[in-house]
């Protein structure tokens, strides 16, 4: 995993230095017009003791981020629960029971934890209850119907949590990066030269990547307005990794490594850059 991030911590300043060496950075980066000598010196300043944040929180050379503080990074474990989730049920939907409920299990049993002391100190009243109520009508097979009613139930007291309502863009954009990341992360753990070797990590990847579009797509038209350019940036990264899953849970070889995903990520990075 410490490699993999190596080679993400350069991507930054790789691809801005290669679209300005092959002179076409205008048709691969809608902001290389923007970039500076300062933006290059910053990418490449991040050096290899830069890491992701992963799964629990981890930040900088290896180091916990505190979720109490930093909105970015507790809006980015929000996200990470509800790729969990959102791949539970649909494993759950499709017949999967057993792999649904270790999806089910993983954000109470992790996530959730290191997310207590954020919340508290967001005066937020949590949804422990409603993770629970949820693993258990998967554990206990219950019927289709009650486990997407109680997923929605659950989703609103996330989205309770999130407030996203009231943050800026930039900060949504860094979480959004924190979880494309982190897809990255378990991407690279879960496929190896085209064959998925960990189907949970590349299910794990799967559900972060559908959790930051659906992000994306509930920003309001005041947060757009903050940089249409930075959202549009965004989006389109987020589209051009799609590929890379070819259904819940499929057989044979797979068109795709995490490269591409760690490349989303540096560019979700430089577009919210241009926010500071």
């Amino acid at each position: 995993m410490n490699e993999q991030r190596k080679v993400w911590v350069g991507l930054g300043a790789a691809l801005i230095a290669g679209s300005a060496l092959t002179g076409h950075a205008a048709d691969t980066d809608p902001f290389n017009s923007h970039t500076s000598h300062g933006t290059l010196q910053m990418a490449a300043a991040m050096g290899e003791g830069e890491g992701g944040e992963g799964e629990g929180g981890e930040g900088e050379g290896g180091g916990a981020v505190d979720l109490t503080t930093n909105d970015a990074a507790y809006l980015g474990q929000l996200g990470l629960v509800r790729g969990h989730l959102w791949v539970g049920v649909q494993l759950y939907k499709a017949g999967h029971t057993d792999m649904a409920l270790t999806h089910m299990k993983h954000p109470g049993d992790e996530l959730y934890a290191g997310l207590k002391p954020a919340l508290a100190a967001r005066d937020e009243d949590g949804f422990a209850d409603a993770l629970t109520a949820l693993a258990d009508a998967v554990e206990q097979e219950l019927a289709i119907d009650v486990v997407e009613r109680r997923h929605m139930e659950l989703e609103k007291g996330i989205a309770d949590a999130e407030n996203l309502h009231t943050a800026d863009l930039g900060t949504i954009l860094a979480s959004i990066e924190r979880m494309v990341r982190t897809a990255a992360d378990e991407y690279a753990i879960g496929v190896k030269g085209g064959n998925i070797v960990n189907m949970h990590e590349y299910q794990d990847s799967y559900g972060f990547v559908e959790a930051a579009k659906a992000r994306l797509a509930v920003l309001s038209d005041l947060q757009r307005e903050e940089s249409p350019e930075a959202v549009a940036e965004v989006k389109n990264q987020l589209n051009t990794v799609s590929g890379l899953w070819s259904g819940l849970a499929p057989e044979g070889k797979l068109d795709g490594d995490a490269s591409k995903l760690y490349g989303a990520a540096a560019r979700i990075q430089l577009a919210g850059w241009e926010l500071e």
